[in-house]
Parts: C-alpha cells; structure tokens; sequence
C-alpha cells in the first residue's frame, strides 16, 4: 500500500515540473536597443555634452561614471554618441568615441592647440602645465557661466566660465574673441582666458558698437513685444530679449513681424536695455 506521505511528495514534484515549464515558456523582455547619434562636438559642460548633427539639430546627452570616452576630447571633433532606448534630451551615454578629429589652424589663429608652432598663447597661462586649446570667432552670447562662439565653420561652440576665468573688457555679443579653455568632456571645457580681438563689424546690420563705444545696437525681427520688454529675433537664429523703461525712445508703427534696430546698453550677463528702437521696415 502506498503511503500518503510518498502520494503528497509526488503532487509537489509534479506541480514543481509544471511550474518550471510555465516559467521557460513566458517570453523574455526585449532589452533596450541601442542607438547612436553622430556629429560636432560643441558643448562640454559639467557631465553633460551636446553635438550638431549634419542637418543642423542639435542632440544632447549626460554623462555618469559608467560612459566611455573613446578618442580625443576637443571641441569641433566629429563624435558619436550611442544611447539606449529612445532619445530625449539628457539622456545618458552608454559611450562617446571620436570619429575625425577636427582640423587644426594654428597659422591662421582660428583653431588649435596652444603647442603648435605659431599658436596664439594666452597673456594670464595658469600655473599648472595642463594643455590648452584656443578657438576663434563672433560672440554670440555671453552670461557669467559661459560664452557661445560661432565659429568659421558655422558652428556654435560653448565653453564654461568661472571665478579664475580672464576676461578682457569689451567681450559683448557681436565682437571677435579667442578663448583659450581646458578640460574634458566629463570634467567640462573650461575658458582659462578669453581675449578680446575686436569690434563687431559696423556694416549697417547685425551688431555692433556706436560711435562712443558705449552703447551696441542689434537688428533683427520683433516676435513679441509689451510694455516692459521686446523680443528680438536675430539672423544667428537666437532670440534676444530686450528691456524697455520709460527712457527709451521708440519710433511709431513698431509690431510683431517688423525689423528694426535696437540700441542698447549692458550685455548678456546683464540686461539689455533699450535706449532707442528704430523702425527699419514694416512686417
């Protein structure tokens, strides 16, 4: 006869088999594709980086202990970025590898290392004998934590600024500077110096200085305006805001969709405010 106890064990076991089967039948979860995004490296800042891809859109990514740098970390290098699932801003980086490293033009001052023979040099080099790079071009925007330069090559390149950082005076939006800058892509491009090269063209457009050399002027498209302020829509596709106070003088017939000239004081670190806005031309 056969014991209850031995019946009891054989249920168990069988329930264990059936288990295990139901188990290795359910399907796996599908693991996270990876993708990747190529183009110019532009932007190093604390764990976070940004790239131009060839069609102009700008992709950014984060940075933990875990991405890869594979390659020379230097802004205007052609990078690619792999991800994991789908792209968002901030996303983080599996890995970051170099691609084409980008030309250097030392001999012309426009870009390179501060090592090659005839490189511009900064007039303030730091204590500690790191290795500096230098990039030239127009300021598009300036705050007290970072400059933008677009460069010849139609790129815009952000660097970092802090306390240490050199700058000379008249460094506003619209003139030529050089920055010299440190650093990597995860501790960040950090500007040691930034040298001013000179005024903004005064062709009748874009930017630039008046006659006293106080007071700049910016043409462009207005998007918005009210009482206080007035957005400006600038050909470097950025949109700047101008302040309005009771001092301002303003031509008639200004809307949205008009171009006009805007004289102002103080940069983008500051305020901008309007002493004089004139009518260029209607909507």
């Amino acid at each position: 006869m056969i014991k209850k106890s031995s019946i009891i064990v054989a249920i168990m076991m069988v329930l264990l088999l059936a288990l295990a089967a139901c188990s290795s039948n359910e399907p796996e979860e599908p693991a996270e594709s990876v993708s990747t995004k190529t183009g110019v490296l532009v932007e190093a800042s604390m764990h976070v980086v940004s790239i131009q891809a060839p069609d102009g859109t700008t992709y950014t990514f984060g940075i933990d202990d875990n991405t890869v740098i594979e390659g020379s970390e230097v802004l205007g290098n052609t990078v690619s970025v792999s991800y994991a699932g789908e792209y968002s801003s901030g996303i983080i980086a599996i890995t970051i590898k170099t691609i084409t490293e980008a030309a250097q033009t030392s001999d012309s001052g426009g870009k390179g290392s501060t090592d090659a023979p005839g490189a511009p040099q900064p007039k303030n080099p730091p204590a500690t004998q790191e290795k500096l790079w230098y990039i030239t071009g127009t300021v598009q925007d300036v705050s007290m934590n970072q400059l933008q330069l677009l460069y010849e090559d139609g790129n815009t390149y952000t660097v970092l600024k802090d306390d240490n950082t050199k700058t000379d005076e008249g460094i506003v939006v619209g003139c030529v500077a050089r920055v010299f800058h440190k650093g990597s892509i995860k501790d960040g491009m950090l500007a040691t110096e930034i040298q001013f090269i000179s005024d903004a063209p005064a062709d009748g457009g874009g930017t630039s200085s008046t006659a006293d050399g106080g007071v700049m002027y910016l043409t462009g498209t207005v998007t918005d305006a009210s009482m206080n302020s007035l957005q400006l829509l600038y050909e470097d596709g950025k949109t700047y805001t101008i302040i309005k106070d009771d001092n301002t003088k303003m031509d008639e017939g200004i809307e949205v969709g008009s171009i006009v000239r805007v004289y102002h004081v103080g940069v983008l670190a500051d305020q901008m405010i309007a002493t004089e806005i004139r009518y260029i031309s209607g909507p």
